[in-house]
């Protein structure tokens, strides 16, 4: 099961103009940082994408070079991108837990039984 973290088309905007921003004041290294997350940035995101943007907009309120306004909005995304996957993870643990056993590896008492 493949869970994926979707975002509106609004968010996607958002989030590009926030990562472009934050560029602007930055050491190259966290331009090249940013740059690339912005790249990674859609409506669809596979979880690890989006753990890694949520650590690099946290990443961005310690940095000297965005303002305040910028650092405010890196915060707030990040707790925003957390909690997502924070409902992603319960929902794919909840679809899991329904599923019934496989009949190929779920063998019952008399397995265990027979295995004893």
């Amino acid at each position: 099961m493949t869970t994926i973290i979707r975002l509106s088309g609004a968010q996607v905007t958002q989030l590009v103009d926030l990562l472009t921003v934050a560029a602007a004041g930055t050491s190259d290294e966290d331009r090249y940082q940013l740059h690339y997350s912005r790249r990674q940035v859609d409506e669809e995101m596979p979880p690890i994408e989006v753990l890694v943007l949520a650590g690099v907009l946290a990443d961005m309120t310690d940095r000297p070079g965005p303002d305040w306004a910028t650092r405010t909005a890196c915060r707030w995304w990040s707790a925003y991108l957390n909690r997502l996957l924070g409902i992603a993870s319960a929902a794919t643990t909840a679809v899991i837990n329904q599923q019934p056993p496989s009949s190929s590896t779920w063998r019952g008492p008399q397995a265990l039984r027979m295995a004893a």
